[in-house]
């Protein structure tokens, strides 16, 4: 199962998901007759119209997911060295305790990370603070996003730590992204000493 919508796609404006099985393993042939009877009893197919954008997308997701994740670890490795950040959650950082499992596994090491701050007022005064950043939920586009997630869980279920932010990169030139996180990070510190 994939979202056809985040990095295949990798432009923010196609809806699609893909399922497929395997026809080389026993459970991949017994699922694909199954699935296939959903697929044709509940009509769940692409609209010709995300599928072209999908498949648009596909062209050039080698070279987008190569920059963003070349943009990710320049990020992370940035933010792992600035005093307002506690903890940078990116395996391709040599720090990350599952750095080694994700060599072995992954190249590059993706485009999303995710950074805490002290509580969550700095981690939402630093993602006000954004401009070339914007806040919402989603990965795998040309821009760079950023959510607080506790914000966005609900309470009942809440599980991200109150400082999280997750980022996930776009295209933007990676000295274009790091002044405007450290301009944020600055005006964020303002805020935070500011006597209530």
């Amino acid at each position: 199962m994939h979202s056809g919508s985040k990095y295949l796609a990798g432009h923010s404006d196609a809806l699609l998901g893909v399922l497929t099985a395997s026809p080389v393993t026993e459970r991949g042939r017994q699922l694909a007759p199954i699935l296939k009877t959903v697929q044709v009893t509940a009509g769940g197919v692409a609209s010709p119209w995300d599928s072209w954008l999908t498949l648009r997308g596909m062209r050039t997701l080698l070279v987008r997911v190569e920059q963003q994740s070349k943009t990710a670890l320049a990020l992370a490795e940035f933010l792992s060295n600035h005093p307002y950040i506690t903890a940078v959650h990116y395996p391709g950082l040599p720090q990350h305790p599952s750095h080694e499992v994700a060599r072995s596994q992954m190249s590059p090491f993706g485009g999303v990370l995710s950074v805490e701050l002290e509580n969550e007022p700095a981690a939402t005064a630093f993602a006000a603070a954004l401009s070339t950043i914007k806040r919402a939920t989603s990965l795998g586009g040309t821009e760079t996003l950023i959510e607080h997630r506790a914000s966005i869980e609900p309470e009942e279920r809440r599980t991200s730590p109150p400082g999280l932010l997750r980022v996930a990169v776009g295209l933007e030139d990676v000295d274009d992204l790091i002044f405007d996180m450290n301009t944020a990070l600055a005006i964020a510190k303002q805020v935070m000493d500011e006597p209530k």
